[in-house]
């Protein structure tokens, strides 16, 4: 069974530029991290350094992806879990501002 999340996520399309690979969208989004599909194959424990673009604000980031489950294959598209540890000191007031205008849409699933 599993328990629930210490941080809502919420379910947020947003850009991600990640330094020197192909842009990517998010699945879901957090304060703390966010949930991405992506191209590039990663392993947990790898750094990334980018930025998500809330609307027409672009927040910086570093993060670490947390965890990773691949649809086929090493070199292959996957799902990624990223953590932040570095973003930007607004971006939960930018995060919230964006919701607002987007309409709450709670991920109810866990991941």
């Amino acid at each position: 069974m599993h328990l629930p999340r210490a941080v809502t996520r919420f379910e947020h399309r947003l850009a991600v530029r990640l330094r020197g690979m192909l842009p990517v969208y998010t699945r879901d989004v957090s304060q703390s991290g966010f949930c991405a599909d992506m191209l590039q194959p990663m392993k947990a424990g790898d750094f990334l350094e980018g930025a998500l673009l809330l609307g027409d604000e672009e927040v910086a980031f570093q993060g670490e992806v947390m965890w990773v489950r691949r649809s086929a294959g090493e070199r292959t598209r996957g799902r990624y879990g990223v953590r932040f540890i570095t973003i930007g000191e607004d971006f939960q007031r930018r995060l919230v501002a964006y919701r607002r205008l987007q309409g709450k849409r709670l991920v109810r699933w866990f991941t």
